[in-house]
């Protein structure tokens, strides 16, 4: 594969994309930034994933919490409700 060409994600169902960010919350040592849970998952930051990651904060499943970075930027991370 050359380097220039786009990665292909793979595709999952929804139920293993939610099995996969639920484990990688629960095995993290700090909440994660939706950026982090992409990659971590192999796949790109986008709408789509910010949708789903805030569906799992919809049903309780998650917590969003602001982080403000070292830029004065604010962004949410996410973890396990507890």
């Amino acid at each position: 594969m050359d380097s220039m060409e786009p990665r292909k994600q793979e595709h999952r169902s929804r139920e293993e994309m939610r099995e996969l960010i639920l484990h990688l919350l629960a095995m993290s040592r700090r909440p994660l930034s939706r950026s982090e849970i992409s990659r971590a998952i192999g796949r790109q930051k986008s709408p789509h994933i910010s949708a789903f990651i805030e569906e799992l904060v919809a049903e309780g499943l998650l917590e969003r919490s602001v982080k403000i970075y070292h830029n004065k930027a604010k962004g949410y991370v996410y973890q396990l409700r507890r």
